[in-house]
């Protein structure tokens, strides 16, 4: 028994020792590979730092060469950044170079190909609307203050970014649209200003009087609040449909003294109500909406029979 402890007491010490060896040994390559290796990383280091202080010297080069041209200063910010971190980034693929001789910059791209290739389709739609905005800003189709109308939105244009614009809708909300949308889709652009056009469309009956019609529309245009006398309202015969005589009523408001909507809803009240007055009958102008108001007639009056509703 006392040969088995001694024994065994001999193994502990035995590992004991080996465990402190290998230890001292692991320790003692590493200092030896990091003296070894100093040198390296101090030239990497000094590489790193002198890319760094270039980037810097590029950037402000840009800054002040791109301040005598038109550009946008968002765009030289967003150039002068791109400047900076490509020369960085070069800076370190450089000092891993010098402190990793190994290491070979072509094999990293090669091995990031398909990488890449995921990344950019994932985010396709970001870079789609970070490009649009540069040409956006490039280009200046419209500027701050402009109007526009692209696709079923409209409002005006209060602030152009990189990756989106926000436009101003006359209900006073805001709505971001990406520059991606603003590039693609066609845009109506009304100058900015305080002066808007507005258009209304009426439709009257072949056997009104059009003169008629349209003396008793301006004068409703000339009392209306918020219309301005210059330029002078208009209207016009733009159609001859089925449904009746159309017509485009043009006027002229000043949106910093009044709100379009407002504007809008008095002329149409004004005009309604004049019409109406002159026994003046105003057409629906789509025949659907028609179709609606006979079937909602019939439906109040309590007389729709079979025979219309198959007609409709």
């Amino acid at each position: 028994m006392f040969l088995q402890n001694t024994n065994a007491t001999g193994k502990v010490l035995e590992n004991a020792s080996q465990v402190t060896n290998v230890a001292y040994s692991s320790v003692n390559n590493l200092v030896k590979s990091v003296i070894e290796q100093l040198p390296y990383l101090v030239s990497g280091i000094i590489v790193l730092l002198f890319f760094w202080l270039l980037s810097k010297g590029f950037k402000k080069l840009f800054w002040v060469t791109s301040n005598r041209t038109k550009l946008d200063n968002r765009l030289r910010i967003l150039f002068s950044r791109l400047i900076g971190i490509f020369i960085l980034v070069l800076g370190i693929f450089t000092a891993l170079t010098v402190i990793v001789p190994s290491f070979r910059f072509g094999d990293l791209i090669a091995g990031l190909g398909f990488t890449s290739f995921i990344v950019g389709f994932a985010t396709k739609d970001i870079l789609n609307n970070l490009l649009s905005g540069v040409l956006i800003l490039w280009k200046q189709p419209f500027k701050i203050g402009d109007y526009i109308f692209v696709k079923d939105k409209q409002g005006k244009v209060e602030y152009i970014g990189v990756r989106a614009t926000t436009l101003q809708m006359d209900d006073g909300e805001r709505i971001l649209m990406p520059n991606g949308e603003m590039y693609s889709q066609p845009l109506v652009i009304r100058g900015a200003g305080a002066a808007r056009r507005m258009k209304l469309k009426v439709s009257i009956g072949y056997d009104a009087e059009i003169e008629r019609a349209k003396s008793k529309i301006v004068s409703v245009l000339d009392d209306a609040k918020g219309v301005v006398a210059d330029p002078k309202p208009s209207v016009y015969v733009t159609d001859l449909a089925s449904e009746g005589v159309n017509l485009s009523i043009y006027f002229w408001i000043n949106t910093n003294e009044n709100n379009p909507l407002a504007v809008f809803d008095r002329v149409a009240t004004g005009i309604k109500r004049a019409l109406s007055k002159s026994d003046i009958e105003l057409y629906p102008t789509s025949p659907i909406i028609v179709q609606e108001a006979k079937v909602q007639l019939l439906s109040e009056n309590g007389s729709e029979s079979e025979n219309s509703k198959d007609d409709f």
